[in-house]
Parts: C-alpha cells; sequence; structure tokens
C-alpha cells in the first residue's frame, strides 16, 4: 500500500515531535524498589552464650541484635526528562457552557497530573514505585500508554499525588 509521506518526511515529523518534547520536558525523579544485600553468616561467628536454642531469640541464630543485622537496603533512583501537565480543578463544566443542554460533560480529577516520557525511559518509568518533581511525591494511577505520530515514539502516565 502507498504511503502519502515519504520515509524522509516521516523522519521529519518524528524529529519535530522530539523537539518539541526536548523544549518543554524537564528532569523528573524515578524511584525503583531498593536493592536488598544481604551479608552471609561464616562460621567464625562466635554465637552469644546467652542464646537458647529452644526458647532463645529465634529470628537471631547466633545471637545477634537488630543493630548488627547483616540486611543493607541501597536506593534506586534515576532522572527522566518528562513534560508535565497538572490537573485542574473542573468542578465548572469545562468543555460546556453551564447554560445549554449539551451532554458533553468531561470532568477530570483535580490534582491527577499526567506525565509523558520518550519511548527509549519506558523501562525506567515501568519499574518506578515513586516519582518525584516540584517538591511533590507522586503515585502512578494508570498503565504506561503508548503514542506517537507513526508508531510509539512517546509513554503517557497519569498519576496520583502521595502524601
Amino acid at each position: 500500500m502507498a504511503s502519502l509521506l515519504t520515509s524522509a518526511e516521516k523522519n521529519t515529523c518524528n524529529s519535530a515531535m522530539d523537539d518539541l518534547h526536548d523544549t518543554f520536558a524537564r528532569d523528573v525523579t524515578v524511584y525503583k524498589d531498593a536493592i536488598i544485600t544481604t551479608s552471609t553468616y561464616t562460621k567464625d561467628i562466635n554465637p552469644s552464650q546467652s542464646y537458647n536454642t529452644i526458647y532463645g531469640n529465634a529470628g537471631s541464630p547466633y545471637g545477634l541484635t537488630s543493630e548488627s543485622t547483616p540486611i543493607t537496603y541501597t536506593p534506586q533512583s534515576s532522572t527522566v526528562s518528562a513534560r508535565i501537565l497538572y490537573g485542574k480543578d473542573y468542578s465548572t463544566d469545562y468543555f460546556s457552557n453551564s447554560q445549554s443542554n449539551s451532554q458533553i460533560k468531561v470532568l477530570l480529577p483535580e490534582g491527577q497530573v499526567r506525565m509523558i516520557v520518550k519511548k527509549s525511559d519506558y523501562d525506567t518509568l515501568n519499574e518506578a514505585k515513586r516519582i518525584e518533581f516540584d517538591s511533590q511525591k507522586f503515585a502512578i494511577n494508570s498503565d504506561l500508554r503508548a503514542h506517537g505520530v507513526f508508531g510509539a515514539q512517546f509513554y503517557t502516565v497519569y498519576l496520583k499525588p502521595v502524601s
């Protein structure tokens, strides 16, 4: 099937969309689950003399205290470039005059944020547990939706504020 646009024209359109994103995007911090690191006990650890195998401290096999727990959590964060649109108070009829008898009344929730990222940031955003920008924390409230002029070039996700 013939196309109305050549490959060069399609590349020009995609390049223009990338330029639009680069112009209006800003940095957003994305937090993932922390990396859990555990160190193993070796046989040369001396167990505590007060440890009782029957009635003793079952969670701490060598009589170790919680201060010496060998589990460490390393936070993971990365920065992505995203376009942000804050939801407004649409309690008034935004898409139709309140005096008209139109049935099209679209209400968007206040506080919801729309965020658009490039396709290259999909994996980072897909694993996100929390997103932070403008000194506020957000959680993902929707699935990631792919869109673009001639294919999946960007991903849109809706966020909700986290207190």
